[in-house]
């Protein structure tokens, strides 16, 4: 059956207005993890962003990448690890958690040596770090 357009374009007004109805109407309770995420978005951070490539220039996806927080100087705090992988364009981003630390950056990929990598943040700042990475000699 097709509508008339006047009357199809009533229909599909009545359809998003209903479904705008039934999200107001969600209690705010139902949603704990906005809460969540609204309080981290007001917290400081650190951004840690990085790109990596082989060893004639060229962006290098797919590695695998750890960023690690040694454990606190009273030794009450844990040590905290990050694991992503490079996008195709050999890139990745992580946040940090604010203050005067210094993190660890090991790259590795299947051909390549692994590359390892000291970073050192004073504050809720942001930096770029640049990973080489060299294959691995078919004698090796």
């Amino acid at each position: 059956m097709v509508l008339p357009r006047s009357k199809s374009l009533k229909w599909c007004a009545a359809v998003v207005l209903a479904a705008m109805i039934m999200v107001a109407r969600v209690p705010a309770t139902a949603l704990p993890e906005e809460k969540k995420n609204e309080s981290r978005k007001d917290q400081p951070f650190a951004l840690l962003k990085g790109s990596c490539f082989d060893q004639r220039g060229f962006s290098l996806s797919g590695v695998a990448i750890q960023v690690t927080l040694p454990r606190g100087k009273n030794g009450k705090k844990k040590e905290k690890r990050w694991r992503m992988q490079s996008d195709r364009r050999g890139e990745f981003a992580v946040r940090l958690p604010a203050g005067e630390q210094t993190v660890t950056v090991t790259a590795s990929k299947k051909g390549y040596r692994k590359a390892e990598q000291s970073v050192q943040f004073y504050a809720d700042e942001s930096q770029h770090i640049v990973i080489q990475m060299k294959p691995v000699a078919e004698s090796e």
